[in-house]
């Protein structure tokens, strides 16, 4: 298979037709009919399809092939990643036989382990359950996957309950109790050990949604995910706010709140410490008005116009005190596009 990027008149080396691969060449500086500067690339696969060498021609300083190997263990799995080894010359894209022999000069990787490897799980799910980074300094301290499910008493079971309210959802959030814990073995647990000791645990329920990340030092640092009752995310919870309550003005200091409307499009949002940020969208979904609360206070919003090929155009200033309610449904049956035109026009007393 012959790959070529840029050019009818591109010459490409001539390989042995005893592998496969695919060969490309991209040229970076063209004068005239004469090509001065390219990279090219030959990925080679073997029988099954898989790639098994990666060879950069004369990709080094010196001009020298940069080849990076690809291996498989006896089950198919790619458990180790190669560091690019530069070669002793250059075999212009050609297949090398063994492009590792040279990754032990001194002035390459000399004795350092050139590979990142995986230890995968003794199951069809080849999940994880520890990697270690390439170099020596790296070899004792390995990152740790585990994978289970929650203990009791473990995890908040925030809820919400949501209304209609200005043509967006508007959820309030709701913990029964100090004592409302998801019950133990409903929620998938992982947890990531660093090369410090330092623990990541990722709590999920079966929808796949992230409903709790917790960071382990010292001391629990916890982030927790509300969603509502339609599946979208609500609230974003962080460790500060964790045991300090639902009420609205702690939420509105300290956490994340986040509204839809009728076709899942975020249109209200508030960060912590801010006012509302509100979003009007056409009939094609794509954001034309923005407005956040010191625009609000001065009746403007963000306007983006977009071509028919929506691309982002020009973007103004819209003064309106309107709602986001009247003004989504102004445009929610118009795909805003700006055509292009020889004639301009004229707009508050200047010639655009």
């Amino acid at each position: 298979m012959l790959l070529i990027t840029h050019s009818m008149h591109a010459q490409l080396t001539p390989l042995p037709n005893t592998e496969n691969y695919i060969q490309t060449k991209t040229y970076l500086d063209y004068n005239g009919s004469v090509p001065t500067k390219s990279s090219e690339t030959v990925g080679y696969f073997d029988g099954l399809g898989r790639p098994k060498q990666v060879v950069n021609v004369k990709a080094s300083p010196l001009g020298r092939d940069v080849v990076t190997h690809i291996e498989y263990d006896q089950f198919g799995r790619q458990t180790k990643d190669y560091l690019p080894v530069p070669q002793s010359g250059t075999q212009n894209g050609a297949i090398i036989t063994n492009p590792l022999s040279n990754a032990t000069q001194p002035g390459i990787y000399g004795s350092e382990k050139i590979y990142s490897e995986k230890m995968l799980e003794k199951s069809p799910l080849d999940r994880i359950m520890q990697q270690i980074q390439p170099g020596n300094d790296w070899a004792n301290k390995p990152v740790g996957f585990s994978y289970e499910a929650n203990m009791v008493n473990e995890v908040y079971q925030y809820t919400t309950k949501t209304t209609w309210e200005n043509g967006a959802t508007k959820s309030e959030l709701i913990l029964a109790s100090a004592t409302s814990f998801y019950a133990p073995g409903t929620l998938y647990k992982n947890v990531v050990t660093d090369e410090d000791g330092n623990k990541t645990v990722e709590f999920k329920n079966g929808r796949g949604q992230t409903l709790l990340v917790r960071k382990i030092t010292t001391e629990y640092l916890d982030t927790y995910y509300v969603y509502n009752e339609y599946d979208q995310l609500a609230f974003v919870i962080p460790p500060k706010a964790v045991h300090m309550g639902t009420a609205e003005p702690l939420l509105n200091d300290l956490c994340y709140q986040y509204r839809y409307d009728g076709r899942n499009r975020l249109v209200e949002k508030k960060l912590p410490g801010k006012g509302w940020e509100l979003m009007v969208y056409d009939k094609a979904d794509r954001l034309i008005l923005t407005q956040d609360a010191v625009m609000g206070s001065k009746g403007k919003w963000l306007l983006t116009k977009y071509d028919i090929f929506g691309r982002a155009i020009y973007t103004g200033v819209l003064v309106s005190t309107a709602k986001r309610a009247v003004l989504q449904d102004l445009i929610k049956d118009l795909v805003i596009t700006e055509p292009r035109s020889t004639q301009g026009f004229i707009r508050n007393g200047m010639t655009i």
